[in-house]
């Protein structure tokens, strides 16, 4: 198994134990949506502030950190977008798999602006794939 399919795994785990805990959190300390994710994003800053002490031949560069800042902000939205949709009591068994059709957005861009075309050969599973995303996403969210 190659290396990058190990990592896939472990940021799923994460991922999905992070949302149960949040939504467990938000529940137990009736703040706000905002307050949640300010300090949930806090914990993401230091998270990284650490690794990078113990990363060496770290260096900042303007123009791919000015892009990646930019996705960073629309990270942020969109995960205060499910802060407010665990503020409305979302279900997180029905939330997840809706806000994780995003897999359907990446692919697609990922084919339009990184030319990431899949053979022929893969082209049937990318386009199976994402039917079945979008068919877990509607059964799942009535």
């Amino acid at each position: 198994m190659e290396n990058w399919i190990i990592y896939g795994l472990v940021a799923s785990v994460c991922f999905g134990i992070q949302t149960v805990i949040y939504k467990y959190a938000f529940q137990k300390s009736g703040s706000t949506p905002y307050y949640a994710a300010f300090m949930f994003a806090l914990g993401i800053i230091l998270t990284y502030a650490v690794f990078l002490l113990f990363k060496p031949g770290f260096s900042f560069e303007w123009k791919s950190g000015s892009i990646l800042f930019v996705s960073g902000i629309i990270w942020a939205i969109g995960f205060i977008a499910v802060a407010i949709a665990i503020a409305q009591k979302a279900d997180v068994a029905k939330l997840a798999p809706i806000y994780n059709t995003n897999t359907l957005i990446a692919v697609l861009l990922g084919i339009m602006f990184l030319h990431e075309v899949p053979d022929a050969s893969h082209m049937v599973r990318v386009i199976g794939g994402a039917v079945l995303i979008v068919i877990g996403a509607v059964l799942v969210s009535f």
